[in-house]
C-alpha cells in the first residue's frame, strides 16, 4: 500500500517563542538541525509500511525516557516539535510531584496512516504510554525488616516486597503525538501540558496534598514508649517577621540597615542559646530575604532552660511549638534507637539512593533499620487544577487523579528495660574514655541494656565494636581445655613466662608468686595465669577453640534484630603465635561487650544463648548460618564453667563483687594490650552473672580489669539488685 504525505508546511519548524532548543526554519526551508539533537530523538529504524517515514517506535521510546529524567532534564538539549511547551513549564506544572519517581513505559507506536491521506498535512504518529509515579512503600515493612532471611525465602520476600509496593503506585495510561519532518527525516515529539499527565492545561498544576501518617513508637519490654512524638520548640529567626518589623517605622529600610538588622539579632539569639554567633549570623546572612532561619531545636519537657524571655526581646527571633521523635532524654540509647529526620547531603550522598533530600525517615540505629514499619504510609490526594489556566488551553484529555488513605506506621518492642537501660548509662557515662556496658537475660537472651559512655558518645560501642577480649575469653578456653579431659580441680603449669616460636608470654605484673608453678585450673582462672592456657596451644587446636566460642554463643554475622550487631570472631584456622595468643584472649580472637555478654550468659543459662533485641516483630536469632553450633553447651560443661567462674570472686581477682547483695556473682576480668597514637594502653574487661542478669563491662582504657571496671560492676549490679526485672 501506499500513502499520500506532504511536506511540512514552513511554520510547522519555523522559529518560535516556546523553545530555544527546537530548530529554526532558514528562508530556503532547509531544517539546520544538530546532530545531537537528531541523535536524541530521531528514529534510526529501517523504514517501515511504505516509503516517506520511518517506525516510529524508537523515537517514541526515546521521548519516554526523556519524560521520566529527573526534571525532564533529558528533554532540555532535545528537538521537539513546533509548538511544544517549554520542558522547564511543564517542570513548575507538576513540582508537587517532583519527589516521586517516574517511570515511563511505551506500549504501542502507530502512524496515523488514515489522518495522514485524508488530509493535505504532516505525517503524525500517535505513542501510547503507561506512566507509573511510585508513592511510596507499605506500611507493611515486614519484608524489609533490616533482618537476614534464609535463602530459599529471598525470592517469596522479593515478590511480597514488589506486591507491597505496586499497591502504592499510581498508574495510567498517555498519550503523545509525534511529527515527521521529511526534510531532515526525524519524528519530533510534541510535548504538550498533557503530555505526562492527563487532563493538566498549560498554566494548570498538579496538586498534592499529604495526609501525614503517625509514625510507630519504639517501645521498652514494659510497652513504655522510648522513641515517640515529644513536644519541642523550634527556635530561629523569622526574616519576613523581621523586615515588616523595620518598614513599619517609616521609611522603607536600606540594604545596609536590614544586613545590620539580621546580623544584630542573629548575634543576640545565639548569644541567648549560647552557641556559636558567627555561623548562625552567616546562615541568615545568606538565607533568602523572608526565609525562617533555624538555629536550634530544644524539648519542650519543663526541664530544658530555654531563653523564652530573651527571645521575645529580639527583633524577628521566634519559639515555634512543634514535636519530634526523640528518645527520653537526648543521650538515652542514643546508638540504638537512632534518629529520625531529614537527611543531610552526605547522609543522601552515601545511603545509596535510601535517602531524598527533604524527606524525613529513619536515619540510624533502629529507626534506619525498621523505617518500613515505623513510617507506614501517607495519605495522598493527588488532583489536577486548571483554575488557573486560560480557557483556550483546557486539553481535550479527561484528568486522572489518585487517592489513598493514610495507614499509621507500627510500633516495634524492643528487649530493652528502660530502667536497666538508664541505669546501665549513669554507670558509665561520665567515663573519660570510650565504655560499653550491656546486659543479657540468660534465660531468653533478651538484651535488656546496650549503653555507652562517655554521654557524648554516639556510636553503638557497646553492639558493634571490635576488641581482644583479654582474659574474659580464657573461660572459653578453659571449656576446650575441659573438652579435652580436664576438670577444675586439673593440674596446670604456671610458669613466669612462656615462649613460643620466639615470642615470650609473661602474667601481669601484680600476678600473685604463690601462684606460680603447678596450679589448678579453678586456680588458674581465678588468678587469670596467662602461661597456663598459652601451654595449651599444642594441645588445643584452633578449630576446638573456634568451637567451644559457637558453644558459648560467640559466633559470626548474629542476627539479633539490630542491623550491624557483633559478637565475636575467632578464627578456625589461626597459626604459631596468633594460635597461642588467641588462648588467653589476644592475637586475632575478637569481641563485643555484646558477644563477652553473652559468653557470660550461656554459662549462666547452661546452654548457648542467642541474644536478641527486638520482641514485635518476631525476630529468629536462628536464621543466623552459623547456628546450630556442631557442639553446643551441655548443662553439665556449664555448670564446671559457673565453677571457675566463682574464683575470681571468692578468692581471686575482682573480690569487690562479693559486696554486691543477693546471689553471688560469678565473674572474669580482662586486660588485652594495645596501642593508641603509637603509644601502650590496656583495654579492661569484666564479665560476670549473677541470678538471671549477665552483663560485661568495658573500658577502651585503663589499669585492669578488676581495678578499672571492678568498682564500676560493683555499685551498677549494687543498684540493679532493687529493680525487679518483669519476664
Amino acid at each position: 500500500y501506499s500513502i499520500t504525505t506532504t511536506r511540512l508546511p514552513t511554520m510547522l519548524f519555523s522559529s518560535h517563542s516556546h523553545s530555544s532548543h527546537r530548530p529554526n526554519t532558514p528562508p530556503d526551508m532547509r531544517r539546520n538541525v544538530s546532530l545531537t539533537a537528531m541523535l536524541v530523538v530521531g528514529a534510526l529504524g529501517l523504514s517501515a509500511c511504505g516509503p516517506g517515514y520511518d517506525d516510529p517506535t524508537e523515537a517514541a521510546e526515546q521521548f519516554g525516557n526523556q519524560l521520566e529524567s529527573e526534571q525532564f532534564a533529558a528533554l532540555e538539549e532535545a528537538a521537539l516539535a513546533h509548538g511544544s511547551i517549554e520542558p522547564a513549564t511543564l517542570a513548575d506544572s507538576t513540582a508537587a510531584l517532583a519527589e516521586f519517581p517516574v517511570s515511563v513505559t511505551l506500549e504501542s507506536a502507530a502512524v496515523n496512516e488514515d489522518e495522514a491521506a485524508e488530509h493535505d498535512d504532516a505525517v503524525t504518529a500517535t505513542a501510547q504510554y503507561t506512566v507509573t509515579w511510585h508513592l511510596g512503600a507499605s506500611v507493611d515493612g515486614d519484608a524489609n525488616d533490616g533482618e537476614a532471611t534464609e535463602e530459599e525465602d529471598d525470592a517469596e520476600n522479593a515478590n511480597e516486597t514488589e506486591s507491597q509496593d505496586s499497591e502504592n503506585d499510581w498508574s495510567y495510561t498517555t498519550d503523545a503525538t509525534l511529527i515527521w519532518d521529511e526534510e531532515t527525516e526525524t519524528w519530533y515529539p510534541q510535548l504538550e501540558a498533557d503530555t505526562l499527565v492527563p487532563g493538566l492545561a498549560e498554566g494548570g498544576r498538579v496538586v498534592v496534598e499529604v495526609d501525614e501518617a503517625q509514625r510507630g513508637d519504639i517501645l521498652d519490654i514494659q510497652g513504655e514508649p522510648l522513641a515517640t512524638e515529644r513536644p519541642v520548640q523550634r527556635i530561629g529567626i523569622d526574616k519576613t517577621h523581621l523586615l515588616n518589623e523595620l518598614s513599619a517605622e517609616g521609611a522603607e529600610p536600606t540594604d545596609e540597615e536590614v544586613e545590620e538588622a539580621f546580623t544584630t539579632s542573629a548575634t543576640d539569639l545565639a548569644e541567648a542559646l549560647e552557641i556559636d554567633v558567627a555561623p548562625m549570623v552567616d546562615r541568615v546572612l545568606a538565607a533568602g530575604e523572608r526565609a525562617w532561619v533555624e538555629f536550634i531545636v530544644l524539648r519542650d519537657d519543663g526541664e530544658t532552660e530555654i531563653p523564652t524571655e530573651e527571645i521575645e526581646e529580639i527583633p524577628g527571633a521566634a519559639a515555634h511549638k512543634d514535636t519530634m521523635v526523640l528518645g527520653p532524654t537526648s543521650t538515652f540509647a542514643r546508638s540504638l534507637l537512632g534518629s529520625y529526620g531529614q537527611p543531610s547531603a552526605e547522609q543522601i550522598e552515601n545511603s545509596d539512593g535510601e535517602f531524598t533530600a527533604g524527606v524525613a525517615t529513619g536515619l540510624s540505629g533502629l529507626q534506619r533499620t525498621y523505617n518500613d514499619r515505623l513510617a507506614g504510609t501517607d495519605g495522598l490526594e493527588i488532583s489536577v487544577d486548571n483554575s488557573e489556566a486560560a480557557d483556550q488551553a483546557q486539553p481535550d484529555s479527561s484528568p486522572v487523579d489518585f487517592s489513598r488513605t493514610a495507614s499509621d506506621g507500627t510500633d516495634i518492642t524492643t528487649t530493652v528495660d528502660m530502667r536497666v537501660q538508664e541505669l546501665a548509662e549513669e554507670s558509665i557515662g561520665e567515663s573519660d574514655v570510650p565504655a560499653g556496658l550491656v546486659v543479657i537475660r540468660p534465660s531468653d537472651g533478651h538484651i535488656l541494656a546496650a549503653a555507652e559512655g562517655p554521654s557524648e558518645l554516639s556510636w553503638p560501642l557497646a553492639m558493634t565494636a571490635s576488641y581482644a577480649p583479654g582474659s574474659t575469653f580464657k573461660v572459653v578456653t578453659a571449656l576446650a581445655m575441659l573438652r579435652n579431659g580436664m576438670t577444675p580441680e586439673s593440674t596446670v603449669s604456671c610458669p613466669a613466662t612462656l615462649t613460643v616460636d620466639g615470642l615470650e608470654i609473661a602474667n601481669f605484673d601484680e600476678y600473685p608468686a604463690e601462684f606460680v608453678g603447678d596450679i589448678t585450673l579453678a586456680e588458674a582462672i581465678a588468678q587469670s595465669c596467662n602461661t597456663a592456657f598459652v601451654g595449651q596451644h599444642d594441645e588445643i587446636t584452633p578449630q576446638q577453640e573456634h568451637d567451644a566460642a559457637a558453644a558459648l554463643g560467640l559466633v559470626p554475622d548474629p542476627v539479633v534484630g539490630y542491623d550491624g550487631a557483633f559478637l565475636g570472631n575467632v578464627p578456625a584456622d589461626a597459626e604459631g603465635t596468633t594460635h597461642a595468643a588467641g588462648l588467653f584472649g589476644q592475637g586475632a580472637v575478637q569481641a563485643s561487650p555484646l558477644g563477652m555478654a553473652t559468653v557470660a550468659a550461656s554459662v549462666a543459662a547452661g546452654e548457648t544463648v542467642t541474644p536478641v533485641l527486638i520482641s514485635e516483630p518476631s525476630v529468629d536469632p536462628t536464621e543466623n548460618a552459623n547456628l546450630p553450633v556442631e557442639e553446643p553447651l551441655t548443662a553439665e560443661e556449664a555448670e564446671q564453667l559457673r565453677e571457675l567462674m566463682a574464683g575470681p570472686v571468692e578468692n581471686g581477682t575482682v573480690p569487690i563483687l562479693q559486696e554486691v547483695p543477693g546471689a553471688p556473682v560469678i565473674a572474669k576480668t580482662g586486660t588485652a594490650e594495645a596501642e593508641a597514637d603509637g603509644e601502650p594502653i590496656a583495654h579492661t574487661w569484666l564479665m560476670a552473672a549473677q541470678d538471671d542478669i549477665a552483663v560485661a563491662l568495658f573500658f577502651h582504657e585503663g589499669l585492669a580489669g578488676a581495678q578499672t571496671n571492678g568498682p564500676v560492676l560493683q555499685e551498677f549490679l549494687t543498684e540493679l539488685d532493687g529493680i525487679t526485672l518483669d519476664e
